[in-house]
């Protein structure tokens, strides 16, 4: 393969909390990871007029797809985990970890499980998940 990541060969796994995932969830479709700094404002007055920030916290989330089947063991392990209350292990990589994949490794809390029901589709659950402490602090691999 050239030089390019291509989306579909990007690789999310799933796992107990505290240590990093190694199951790899297939029933995935579209997915974004989101990450991003806050920013802290430390505009004095001789800054020009000129607002400046520093780079404050980072922050991450995953949100994705799965489609609804009945007996699909990644889609109960997240729903089970949102009621519960229990966080998950994830890993998020643009290509597998053999293909030097690179991405976020954290302990996830899931934020989000919402059913579509549209008519004409399958049922489709969105999930969005952000980093949580178990043990672990989230690093970019």
């Amino acid at each position: 393969m050239g030089a390019v990541r291509l989306a579909k060969n990007a690789k999310l796994y799933r796992g107990p909390a505290g240590s990093q995932a190694t199951v790899e969830m297939t029933n995935v479709r579209d997915l974004t990871l989101n990450v991003e700094k806050d920013e802290s404002d430390i505009t004095v007055r001789g800054s020009g007029g000129w607002e400046e920030i520093a780079a404050g916290n980072k922050k991450g989330s995953i949100d994705f797809q799965m489609v609804g089947k009945k007996d699909d063991a990644d889609l109960t392990a997240i729903m089970t985990a949102f009621f519960s209350e229990n966080p998950l292990a994830f890993l998020i990589l643009d290509a597998a970890l053999t293909d030097d994949g690179k991405g976020l490794d954290a302990d996830f809390e899931i934020m989000k499980f919402e059913r579509a029901e549209d008519l004409e589709d399958a049922q489709i659950i969105s999930v969005s998940i952000k980093p949580t402490y178990v043990g672990r602090w989230p690093a970019w691999v």
